[in-house]
């Protein structure tokens, strides 16, 4: 509801200005979704704001020479080809294409509306401004016109990193146009990634973030940084870089927070790191080693690990407020997320295993002493 009222109160801002606003309903916003019960402005020229749900509709704004085709969804799922039925381009105007799909069958983002660039090409439109997928994309096909997703206006999580925003169109009296991405947002995500197969102590760790984050800091052209560091490759420290997970995190937050001067904030630290092949062929498996490291690779073989960790947590997530038991994003026990899950498992095969060697913690004090 919040969200719908950001929009009827911006899009008033630009009715009030004189500037025509011509939008189609996604999945998000369908006709029996969050707008349907809000007061929407009307335009300058008494249209409504939001095109038809019932058929492609045409707006022609004369005095600009623009003819805007689209179509809203009627309902949240639409898995209909909307595009073939859109109009032939208005003769002697630069037409526009607006639709919300997934384009060619996306099934990352929702299979809606699908359609071919080809398909878009064909219908002889001079720009087609699509909506649906997160991540700004240009499918122009060689000689036809500009195909354009331009992403969301900002990323909301960590799988929405780097600049966020919408395209400006300027077009010429030959219908020629040139567009721009233009930077909208106020947080930025981004994530580090750090392969340790050649650190050989965590300091090393901290001088490569501490660069990452000056570069960044000077990308982000003030905006607020919000990042996650991702240790990866085969390194001796494995073992100490599981067991002192909170120590690490504790420590990167310190330098994002003075480098960044309260511009930088630490989202997480995910360590995906393995045991170098060399290492595992020097420690001695035998007795009940032996045994631990066959119990742990049957756990990350067993296709039931997260309904496995799923019940031991279930008691503790019982008492998890309900903002912490939403969205995979949000979640503090996202059991969908194989990757999760594959983390938990390290971590645990990590912390045991350097427990019963002895050379967990040990070896973490001896890296950080050098």
């Amino acid at each position: 509801q919040n969200t719908g009222l950001a929009f009827v109160g911006e899009a008033a801002k630009l009715v009030g200005a004189g500037i025509h606003v011509s939008v189609i309903r996604g999945n998000h916003d369908a006709a029996n979704q969050m707008t349907s019960s809000l007061p929407l402005p009307k335009n300058p020229d008494g249209s409504d704001i939001f095109l038809s749900i019932d058929k492609p509709e045409t707006r022609y704004l004369e005095p600009l020479g623009i003819a805007i085709h689209g179509q809203s969804f009627r309902r949240r799922s639409e898995k209909a080809n909307l595009a073939a039925k859109y109009p032939d381009p208005a003769s002697g105007m630069f037409n526009v294409g607006i639709l919300h799909t997934g384009l060619e069958g996306d099934t990352v983002h929702g299979n809606y509306a699908p359609c071919t660039a080809a398909q878009l090409t064909d219908k002889g439109y001079d720009y087609w401004a699509l909506g649906h997928i997160h991540l700004r994309q240009d499918h122009q096909i060689e000689g036809g016109p500009p195909i354009v997703f331009s992403g969301n206006l900002q990323g909301r999580h960590i799988r929405e990193q780097g600049p966020k925003g919408c395209v400006i169109v300027e077009v010429d009296g030959k219908n020629r146009c040139d567009y721009q991405f233009q930077p909208l947002d106020v947080v930025r995500w981004h994530q580090c990634l750090i392969d340790v197969s050649e650190i050989e102590n965590r300091d090393e760790v901290y001088d490569v973030y501490q660069s990452w984050v000056n570069d960044q800091i000077d990308e982000c052209d003030g905006r607020l940084l919000v990042a996650r560091v991702r240790l990866v490759g085969p390194s001796r420290l494995h073992t100490s870089l599981h067991q002192n997970q909170e120590s690490m995190r504790s420590d990167l937050q310190a330098i994002s927070v003075a480098a960044g001067a309260e511009q930088v904030w630490l989202e997480d630290i995910k360590i995906r790191t393995k045991m170098p092949e060399q290492h595992l062929v020097a420690v001695e498996m035998e007795g009940p080693l032996e045994s631990l490291s066959h119990v742990l690779e049957g756990l990350r073989d067993d296709p039931k690990i997260a309904d496995m960790i799923d019940g031991e947590l279930q008691a503790l997530t019982r008492k998890l407020p309900k903002e912490l038991k939403g969205d995979e994003e949000q979640a503090a026990f996202p059991l969908s997320d194989s990757e999760w899950i594959e983390g938990m498992v390290e971590s645990a095969a990590a912390d045991v295993l350097g427990r019963l060697n002895d050379d967990g913690h040990s070896s973490w004090a001896k890296e950080t002493q050098k």
